[in-house]
């Protein structure tokens, strides 16, 4: 660089820390907004990051570990005639199909559910009230709650559902609905369902599967109720992240003779999955940049497009004593890519303190990568410069002879 174009890079600089200087107030209020906006937009990028670990880890703890298997009827054939009948009920899955399920590797836990119509027979009540309360009737065995997970108090009368005793376990909600107190100790509270009293044996609350609406009554009673087993569902909780390949054999484990007259629920890998949620939030990132990049630009054009109309006059001297157009333009230029570094690198503070109170407040484990700190000036210099352009621009327009005069 020649001594000219070092003093030339001189005089930018000082013409620039002099207005900065000079206008203080509008100055801190532009690098303000470059920060908050920057900010924000890596704020964004960083939390959608983090929520993305978060869910990934999520999926990996429970949707990936639950999947359930159904009966699949034939055409033309009954459910009832694909397995046969016991007592006079349609029977679609084998008698032993927890014991096939749990004989899995990486399978944990296997029960069988099926969900009772709602009618005059399986009403559910408080004893001695007529009204009905509207509470969903599920028959599920105790392997099903074990698979379930689900909060129970007391623990130890769950097997009571693989009987055919009148009990019920009812969800902490349905309890509520039905004014029973929750406690360690239900005994001689009783609920009818239908004409036959049910005594209560315990309580639930959620889990893998929310139980805290429903009144669990063994699967057996269902079973009765539903003249067979055509609608239930086998679930099964795996390892974490088993649930795919334990989903590629299960239909096999039940039913070996016809494997195609089960169905199970498709379990997508953890990498896909992932990919998934990083691709929405990437775009919900995404949309919120650009909006505040736009948002930005707008601002800090306005703020210098006003700063050309007042320095008008000395615009127009400095053309006078000899100033070149690029000349004039470069204290611009140099004003906004200042402004914007200023504002950038604030922003890049900004939007990790953020992140780490947003992961804090939920629990979560932030993930802030060390470009963070780089993008964040490097960003809010480019929006300063492209900022600049039309101020510049404007500037070079402005006549020596009627800036010198206007007043």
């Amino acid at each position: 660089m020649s001594r000219r174009q070092a003093s030339r890079v001189v005089d930018v600089v000082e013409d620039v820390v002099i207005e900065l200087s000079a206008r203080r107030s509008r100055t801190a209020l532009v690098v303000v907004a470059v920060a908050l906006s920057t900010g924000a937009l890596l704020a964004s990028l960083g939390i959608s990051t983090t929520a993305s670990q978060q869910i990934a880890g999520s999926l990996a703890a429970s949707t990936l570990d639950l999947l359930t298997v159904q009966v699949a009827p034939v055409d033309g054939e009954s459910v009832g005639t694909q397995q046969g009948r016991v007592s006079g009920l349609a029977l679609g899955f084998p008698e032993d199909v927890e014991a096939r399920a749990t004989s899995i590797d990486l399978v944990e836990a296997a029960g069988l559910s099926l969900s009772v119509d709602r009618d005059e027979t399986t009403a559910v009540r408080r004893s001695g009230d007529p009204r009905e309360i509207p509470t969903p009737l599920l028959g599920a065995t105790s392997g099903f709650m074990e698979a379930a997970d689900a909060a129970q108090r007391p623990t130890t009368s769950t097997w009571l559902l693989d009987t055919s005793q009148a009990v019920v376990i009812l969800g902490t909600s349905a309890a509520a609905q039905l004014s029973i107190p929750v406690s360690d100790d239900p005994s001689g509270h009783q609920v009818q369902i239908g004409e036959t009293s049910y005594q209560v044996i315990g309580f639930v609350d959620s889990g893998r599967i929310d139980l805290s609406t429903s009144a669990v009554i063994p699967y057996q009673k269902a079973v009765e109720a539903m003249r067979g087993d055509s609608r239930s569902q086998l679930t099964v909780r795996t390892a974490p992240g088993a649930g795919a390949p334990v989903a590629g054999v299960i239909r096999a484990a039940v039913r070996p003779d016809h494997p195609e007259r089960v169905t199970s629920s498709q379990v997508a890998s953890l990498s896909t999955l992932r990919q998934g949620v990083d691709t929405q939030l990437a775009q919900l990132a995404a949309w919120v940049g650009a909006f505040l990049f736009v948002l930005t630009c707008l601002l800090i054009t306005n703020s210098m497009v006003v700063s050309v109309v007042a320095r008008t006059e000395e615009i127009g001297l400095r053309r006078a004593l000899g100033a070149s157009r690029a000349g004039v333009s470069a204290v611009f230029w140099a004003e906004g890519l200042v402004i914007g570094f200023v504002g950038g690198s604030t922003g890049s503070t900004v939007g990790a303190v953020a992140v780490v109170a947003v992961a804090a407040a939920n629990r979560w484990t932030a993930h802030i990568d060390p470009w963070f700190f780089v993008v964040g000036p490097a960003l809010g210099g480019f929006i300063g410069l492209l900022a600049s352009a039309y101020p510049a621009w404007n500037a070079t327009r402005i006549s020596p002879a009627l800036a010198v005069r206007s007043d």
